[in-house]
Formats: structure tokens, sequence, C-alpha cells
């Protein structure tokens, strides 16, 4: 094993595991150049929750730190979790959009490194599923995982939209969180 993660936390003067949960999470929240090269959260510097906890898991794994799992939870994405997207969902005539959010469980507790001070607890309570996921395809695998969910809650709450539709509402509500 070449340990990428390992060698460029070290190359950024972080030498620790609890010390690159704290860099990461300080990292800016922003998208890659290449979602897949999740090299490039500690190459550029910044990352989502999907990227920066897929390299948090790597790093474990490369270190063998124990008892440390990657999970992704659908969740209700609400004004009252996050009210930067309120005048998007009230736009649409929607309570909540699912979405998908990535973070750590290690030993049992809930490590959420996306954002700096920034507590999973805000979503905990509006979690809809929950699944293990493997670091090295995670993007494309949260991505189908969501999609999936999303087309069966269209249909289950009759939402009136298409899938189409309702993935860009779900980008304005990206946006809007991104501000």
């Amino acid at each position: 094993m070449d340990k990428a993660i390992t060698k460029l936390a070290k190359e950024n003067q972080v030498n620790s595991w609890e010390a690159l949960k704290t860099y990461v999470s300080e990292l800016p929240y922003g998208r890659t150049s290449n979602p897949n090269d999740i090299t490039l959260v500690l190459k550029e510097g910044r990352g989502t929750c999907s990227g920066k906890h897929a390299a948090l898991m790597i790093y474990a794994k490369e270190n063998q730190i124990p008892n440390v799992v990657l999970k992704v939870s659908l969740f209700k994405l609400s004004a009252q979790n996050s009210p930067k997207i309120a005048s998007v969902l009230s736009k649409y005539n929607l309570e909540y959009i699912p979405e998908a959010h990535c973070y750590l469980l290690e030993n049992g507790i809930i490590g959420d490194y996306t954002r700096r001070k920034k507590s999973f607890c805000s979503f905990d309570q509006s979690i809809l599923e929950t699944f293990d996921i493997e670091p090295e395809n995670i993007n494309a695998d949260k991505t189908k995982l969501h999609q999936a969910f999303l087309k069966k809650w269209i249909t289950q709450n009759k939402i009136p939209y298409s899938f189409d539709e309702l993935w860009r509402i779900r980008e304005e509500c990206i946006k809007a969180l991104s501000k």
C-alpha cells in the first residue's frame, strides 16, 4: 500500500489521526476539481462531506485505525436544519428534500468533519436511511444510493416533480448552502 493520504497529511504537517480530523474539518467546503480523486482533498485544500470523510477513512485504513466506518445517511434537508435553503424549498412548496450526507462512525460515535464546529446532531433527528459505504468509489456509490432513494420517495410521497426536476431543485439547495 502506498499510503497516499498519509503521505499528503505529513506533507501538510499533519502527523496523527486526531490532528487530521481537525485539519480536514477546517478545510473549506467545496467540490474538488475531480471528485473521484480523493487525494485532491488534501492537495487542493477543500472538499465535500464525501471527499473529506473518504480521505479520513482511507487514512484510517492505511494506518490500521480500528473501529472506523464510513457512513452515508439520507436525511430530511429542511429549513429547520439548514435555514439557507428556506427560500428554495418555499419556492417549490417542499417541506424538505432528501439529501445524502457522509460521516464517520468511530467506536460507535458519530464524527462529522465536513465543517469546523459543525455537529451531526443537527441532522441526526432527520435521518431517513443509513448505509455503510466504501471510500474508493464514494461519489458514484453515494449518488447511486441517493438517486434510487429520491426516485422511490417521489413515487411513495406523490411529489409533483420528475426525478430530473427534483435533482435540479436539490442542486439549487446545495448552491444556497454554499453561500
